[in-house]
């Protein structure tokens, strides 16, 4: 069966889990928090600004071991609950992606599982929802990893 790739059938939005009020953003649909997964561009000082849109931090945050085997879940679990209802092209499944500032990993990981998914010719969208703000500074280390979500 084709469907319609100009159709939505996935929307995916990223988020930052340190922004005051985003995880009353998290709505119905797939979770997930990569908080505490990935390397995390924003401890080096050249990447921090950037964003996951960006060549070298998506490069950074794609290369790190369990990146892609992770990707390949979040996009076949998406498939899995879209394809499991009786009409697909009638149904939009949400994908919440989320890491600490919503501007590196989930940026990155987004994007990389709207293009597994395109290539299966499903419709999706994203929208990154706290890309446009400040970096999250000032972040504390514990055990090595910033503390927080």
């Amino acid at each position: 069966m084709t469907y319609d790739s100009s159709h939505i059938q996935v929307h995916i939005q990223t988020i930052g889990t340190l922004h005051p009020g985003a995880l009353d953003e998290v709505g119905d649909g797939l979770y997930w928090n990569l908080g505490n997964k990935l390397r995390n561009p924003h401890h080096d000082p050249a990447m921090r600004y950037k964003t996951g849109l960006d060549d070298d931090v998506r490069d950074h945050v794609l290369s790190t071991t369990g990146a892609m085997a992770l990707t390949t879940r979040i996009a076949e679990s998406a498939k899995a609950l879209l394809f499991s209802y009786a009409n697909p092209r009638q149904k939009l499944v949400r994908v919440t992606i989320a890491c600490r500032g919503g501007r590196h990993r989930s940026v990155a990981i987004a994007e990389q599982v709207a293009e597994y998914l395109r290539i299966d010719e499903v419709g999706v969208e994203v929208e990154h929802c706290h890309i446009g703000l400040p970096v999250v500074e000032n972040q504390p280390i514990v055990d090595g990893e910033p503390a927080g979500h």
